[in-house]
């Protein structure tokens, strides 16, 4: 019966040992961060000096196939300033920018009042493997991203620039599949604007797989309408727009107008546009990474007549970066677009290619400076080749271009 007694007393101090010690740690436990106190600030300010060496007049001559670096002597290229709050289970982030490389960047955006409003979108996390956005968010296929301080080179790449979107207006998923797995899914308007201008919608995915610290490869694909489904045909004197021929016929006496059109045709899939990207970077030591950029896409064009021609182009990018010393490091960029249906450059049979050599100082951890050589290089061509403004009335094939970039930034 002692024994008993004195089993029972034992088991009955253990309990109440793990009681007190369970409420000890609740009542101990620290409460949750104010979402003030979690937000994380930022800014930054980002200007350049550039030089183009064909020296084209100030008017017209601006640097061609170039994302955000067109002009040439000091500019301001823009502002920054961005929030975010990590969603727990709900969060948000906020990304406002200002100067002529936001209004670039923002595109038909800027006609509907939102060129200063990079990224703004809401996050809800309902399960811990997933993360939904909703709102205007960058996009994730590329390389680069809008902002120098975080590419290897101060300048943007072409296939950043031509074959590639920079953001999105819709539903973000993103879905932990494993420690190494993760995919996104999209539903939004289309590229580069929050409005859309048809009645479809642009479907995307891509899939990460980082199988360690020192390598990642993304393969994404994005598809969808990004073709007005509505417009205006101009038909001049002496003629009219004929509906059942979608076209402009003669008749005489009729003042020129303009006629709306329905281009309904424009959501077929037929008439889709479609863009594959893959994305590797590695990080073979601390002081050494590239990447590597490959990107097909093609789209079913349609004339006033709704006649689709099927156009396609092609491009690659590989970026070294090395950092030789504390404070110090050397990056350098190749790019090659193949443009035969004239689709990204404007050039039949064209093919363009980019080469790139920075050299990057950061002095203290909130400045960076870049200094830059870059040649665009039009290769090849079904007729004239001489595609980039030289001089007051001249033409050359090449351009070269030195530029500085400097960025101040808060962290």
């Amino acid at each position: 019966m002692s024994i008993l007694m004195k089993r029972g007393a034992g088991i009955g101090a253990t309990l109440t040992i793990v009681l007190f010690t369970t409420l000890a740690r609740s009542q101990s436990a620290e409460p949750e961060t104010p979402w003030y106190e979690a937000l994380r600030p930022s800014a930054f300010v980002d200007g350049y000096l550039g030089v183009n060496e064909n020296f084209p007049k100030p008017a017209s001559g601006q640097n061609r196939y170039r994302a955000f670096d067109t002009t040439n002597g000091f500019a301001l290229s823009w502002v920054g300033f961005d929030a975010s709050l990590e969603p727990k289970p709900v969060g948000a982030t906020l990304g406002l920018r200002f100067g002529p490389t936001a209004t670039a960047h923002a595109g038909a955006d800027a006609d509907a009042g939102l060129a200063n409003v990079k990224q703004a979108f809401a996050s809800w996390k309902p399960f811990e493997s997933l993360i939904l956005d909703f709102g205007k968010f960058d996009t994730p296929y590329g390389a680069e991203v809008a902002e120098s301080q975080l590419d290897f080179n101060y300048t943007r790449g072409a296939l950043y620039w031509l074959a590639q979107p920079l953001f999105h207006t819709g539903l973000r998923a993103t879905l932990g599949l494993a420690d190494e797995v993760s995919l996104k899914a999209l539903v939004v308007n289309g590229w580069n604007s929050s409005i859309d201008n048809n009645t479809g919608k642009t479907f995307g995915a891509q899939l990460t797989y980082a199988p360690m610290k020192e390598l990642s490869l993304a393969l994404g694909w994005i598809g969808g309408p990004e073709q007005p489904d509505h417009g205006d045909v101009e038909c001049a004197d002496d003629q009219v727009f004929d509906p059942s021929a979608l076209r402009c016929v003669a008749s005489p006496g009729t003042a020129a107008a303009s006629y709306p059109v329905d281009r309904g045709g424009a959501n077929d899939p037929e008439s889709w546009k479609h863009l594959v990207d893959l994305v590797v970077f590695a990080y073979p030591t601390d002081d050494f990474s590239l990447f590597l950029n490959a990107d097909y896409g093609t789209e079913g064009v349609r004339d006033a007549t709704n006649a689709v021609t099927r156009a396609s182009f092609y491009g690659a990018a590989l970026g070294l970066r090395y950092a030789f010393a504390e404070g110090w490091a050397v990056a350098g960029r190749a790019e090659y677009i193949g443009d035969p249906d004239a689709y990204l450059t404007g050039v039949s049979g064209g093919a363009l290619g980019t080469g790139t050599l920075t050299l990057e100082a950061r002095p203290t951890e909130n400045l960076v400076l870049k200094l830059e050589q870059r040649s665009d290089v039009m290769l090849s061509a079904d007729g004239d080749d001489r595609v980039f403004p030289k001089k007051v009335r001249d033409q050359s094939s090449a351009q070269h271009t030195t530029t500085l970039g400097v960025v101040v930034k808060t962290n």
